[in-house]
């Protein structure tokens, strides 16, 4: 991502090029190779590399996270390896190099054991399937070489848990068998989005992969169809009258439908996709917002506090896609966190990686709704202003209490919202990238802090730099930080503590 084209997203499936920001960083080759990067890796063997990077991705962050001052700075170099052979689509390559970090952050040598089996990947299918569907094909199949075998006596433990982390079946299969592939007799599941732990297990040593969500839906087909005929319903009822209360919130749930609706039927179809949607709770969200279509508060109220919630905002008939976490109580107007990935991610990155989703937990414990759009080929669709107005008749938020947070080329558009409405957001923070701020009415952005940082071994300092200097000379307050032995990819994770204290210090003032 530039070479944030390319980091930002190495969690997830769709490359997604944003044009506008792109054209304005690369010239040349270097645009080249990232269009080409583009059409290569929508192939369907691309989303699957990209999908088990995003689960490597994590558990390194997780890692990461306990690691002490030598065992981060040990990461520094595989995170650049792993960068850089994303960025030359060499994907199992950075597949490598991050489990090299994930390695080195936990300051442990890896056994033989461990060497021979991390390079694999767990491939289980159907993710998603009818509740009548009584198997799955289960493979374990190399995401790199390791160089090393895996040990002939080993055998691959399975377990299917439901939300509550009870095991629902459980089998073992030699190692052998599972590399060619098994098909493993389950029985029929209960209706639920559960989980799938896989663990190599030799004579002494044992492995385990990234859990992967199995869904299972009572009448999968019967309900999407009737999910896409409420869409298609909706969508006729907003044709003549988009501009009207009522169906301003129709456009959203009608968009909001079709979306899911589409999207579950890719996955039951067996094309994977850039994270493990939990199917199930998709859908019945959907159902139920179907249902209170006239008054979408109170439902959202109710499901709103249980589970993320994906909903693409609709307002003059464009589109934003976006995930929400809201806090526990929104019975009363509620600040907001609006939280922009980098270029190439979705609206599931703050969710699922930059510290393995602390950036939304950390909004949740304080009371704060998320809201994670996707930026896609152009930017976004409609500014931080819109997504409120599309966003008010399903929860009450407090304008008075809007805050920004950017990594990457989200650290531009940051910048771009803050130019187009500074009279919104009391707080800004860019991470990892920026560019040079200028305005010709400084006064409209004094209400608005800024806090401005880059790791020292990142790409994207200097724009961050730049940023914070044209900040502070337009007499804009900002303060400006680099973290050592810090590269692009955990940026965002070495900086949540003084943004949230950033954040909490200016509400506190306001």
């Amino acid at each position: 991502m530039h070479r944030s084209v390319f980091l930002t997203c190495m969690h997830t499936g769709v490359v997604r090029v944003q044009a506008s920001s792109v054209l304005s960083s690369f010239r040349g080759t270097q645009l080249i190779i990232i269009l080409a990067g583009f059409i290569v890796c929508s192939s369907a063997e691309a989303q699957v590399q990209r999908l088990e990077l995003g689960r490597r991705l994590q558990r390194f962050e997780h890692a990461w996270d306990t690691a002490d001052t030598n065992q981060r700075a040990a990461c520094v170099e595989p995170l650049k390896a792993a960068v850089n052979n994303f960025f030359s689509l060499r994907l199992n390559e950075a597949g490598r190099q991050l489990d090299s970090a994930w390695q080195s952050a936990r300051g442990i040598q890896p056994t033989v054991f461990e060497q021979g089996t991390v390079g694999l990947q767990i491939l289980a299918t159907p993710v998603c399937a009818d509740a009548e569907v009584t198997s799955i094909r289960i493979e374990l199949k190399p995401f790199y070489d390791s160089k090393l075998p895996v040990p002939a006596d080993s055998s691959l433990h399975l377990q299917i848990r439901d939300r509550d982390a009870n095991a629902i079946c459980e089998t073992s299969v030699p190692v052998s068998e599972a590399m060619m592939f098994a098909i493993w007799e389950t029985g029929a599941l209960p209706a639920g989005d559960h989980r799938l732990s896989a663990t190599v297990k030799g004579m002494e040593e044992s492995f385990t992969f990234p859990d992967v969500t199995i869904s299972r839906v009572d009448r999968l087909s019967e309900r999407l169809k009737h999910l896409k005929e409420v869409a298609d319903s909706l969508k006729s009822q907003t044709n003549d009258a988009i501009d009207s209360q009522p169906e301003s919130a129709n456009a959203t749930i009608a968009a909001t439908l079709l979306d899911a609706s589409n999207t579950i039927q890719s996955v039951s179809q067996g094309k994977v996709q850039e994270t493990d949607y939990p199917v199930l709770s998709r859908l019945e969200f959907c159902e139920h917002l179907a249902k209170t279509a006239a008054d979408p508060s109170e439902k959202f109220v109710e499901y709103g506090t249980q589970k993320d919630i994906w909903l693409v905002l609709s307002k003059d008939r464009r589109t934003v896609p976006t995930r929400l976490r809201c806090p526990e109580n929104i019975n009363n107007p509620v600040p907001v966190l609006f939280v922009f990935h980098g270029a190439g991610g979705s609206e599931n990155m703050f969710f699922e990686t930059y510290g393995a989703g602390r950036v939304i937990r950390e909004a949740e414990r304080r009371g704060w709704l998320v809201v994670s759009p996707r930026q896609g080929l152009f930017g976004l669709s409609l500014d931080i202003t819109e997504m409120l107005d599309a966003l008010t008749p399903f929860i009450a938020v407090n304008r008075s209490r809007v805050l920004l947070l950017g990594h990457s080329m989200g650290a531009g558009q940051v910048l771009q919202q803050v130019q187009k409405h500074p009279e919104l957001p009391l707080a800004a923070a860019a991470l990892g990238g920026g560019r040079r701020f200028s305005t010709k009415e400084p006064q409209k952005h004094s209400r608005i802090i800024w806090f401005v940082a880059a790791g020292d071994e990142d790409f994207g300092k200097q724009g961050a730099r730049q940023l914070h200097e044209g900040l502070r000379n337009a007499g804009v307050r900002s303060s400006f930080k680099i973290y050592p032995d810090v590269e692009h990819l955990v940026v965002v994770q070495a900086a949540i503590d003084d943004v949230f204290a950033f954040y909490d210090e200016v509400l506190k003032q306001n």
